[in-house]
């Protein structure tokens, strides 16, 4: 009887070890321990800021690849039969989970990347996701489209907030007072936002707030506009792209600050056939929230966008842009805001 007792005893105990083993082994579901479901795929890791503005990237030796990632997941051997293209994936980290490499196809070096996701309601600033793609020795240079798609489609009030970063290019080393006029409006702020922002910033825009390097200071409000679009544009999806890098350059942000407005918001509009854009004036958007910087800026350009999704096409009046140039210490804001 004693035994059989410590037989059913062992039993137990090794069910319930392996199953933990089993449980540890599995692969966790979360933005932070994306699924890769092909050996192919690396991931390099989360970064806030962009490490290379090259499009259509591979990198072709170890030498190459330790210049834009400070790390050993590689080595030189990695190199000797195949080359890796560099992908990005922009994600929200507010409003975006389970993110997955779902699959991809190659063809020409033509490479097609399908990222999903599982969607949840509000926007902060975008964040990076880094992954290599093996491929062979012979594939140098390439053409990389990625898709996002989807999971779920929760119902969310967009028509409530707007969310913009602030960037600042002092000619030298400075410190800086950031306020906004409305803090009772602000929903989220990051860096955390304490009635101000007191930071030092660099020309080259980095920004050190409580001993942390920051690339901008991002907050969201609540939106009261309520734009009736007399103008604006009317923007096919096929269209997105050349049509925010056109106008954005017009606007004055330059091409960095252009490539993370449109990789925060392209995901946005292209679930949409068409949008309806406008731009708002400066002096709605002071309405909407007051900015104060001290010491005061030669250049402050504010960049709010609003958009409607719409299904078919319509006449609207063409909205007329004046170009923004920037001198001297400059201070840019960008936002943007679904209009119901």
């Amino acid at each position: 009887m004693k035994k059989n007792l410590l037989y059913i005893s062992i039993s137990v105990l090794s069910i319930i070890i392996i199953t933990i083993i089993i449980l540890n082994l599995m692969p966790k579901n979360n933005i932070n321990d994306p699924i890769i479901n092909n050996e192919n795929i690396i991931f390099m890791g989360d970064y806030n800021e962009i490490l290379t503005t090259k499009n259509n990237y591979v990198i072709t030796d170890y030498n190459e690849y330790k210049k834009i990632f400070n790390n050993e997941i590689l080595n030189e051997n990695s190199f000797d039969n195949n080359n890796y293209v560099l992908i990005l994936i922009n994600y929200n980290p507010c409003s975006e989970e389970d993110l997955n490499i779902t699959d991809y196809t190659i063809s020409n070096n033509i490479i097609n990347i399908n990222v999903s996701y599982r969607a949840k309601c509000g926007l902060c600033a975008p964040q990076y996701k880094y992954y290599l793609l093996k491929v062979n020795k012979d594939i140098t240079n390439i053409t990389l489209n990625i898709s996002y798609n989807k999971t779920n489609n929760p119902q969310c009030d967009s028509n409530v907030t707007y969310k913009p970063i602030i960037y600042l290019y002092p000619t030298k080393e400075m410190n800086i007072n950031i306020k906004l006029g409305y803090p009772n409006k602000l929903i989220t702020t990051y860096p955390k936002y304490n009635n101000e922002w007191n930071v030092i910033a660099m020309p080259n825009g980095d920004i050190i707030y409580s001993n942390r390097l920051y690339y901008g200071l991002y907050w969201e409000g609540e939106n009261n506009i309520n734009e009736d679009f007399k103008d604006g544009f009317l923007v096919n999806k096929k269209d997105l792209i050349t049509f925010l890098e056109e106008k954005l350059k017009i606007l004055g942000l330059n091409e960095k600050e252009s490539n993370e407005f449109i990789i925060y918001w392209l995901p946005i509009l292209e679930q949409n056939e068409y949008n309806l854009i406008r731009f708002e004036s400066l002096n709605v958007i002071n309405e909407q929230m007051p900015l104060e910087v001290n010491p005061k800026p030669e250049t402050l350009i504010r960049i709010l966008m609003v958009f409607k999704p719409i299904d078919n096409k319509i006449d609207i009046k063409e909205q007329k842009l004046t170009k923004q140039t920037r001198k001297g210490y400059t201070v840019i804001e960008w936002g943007g805001s679904l209009i119901n």
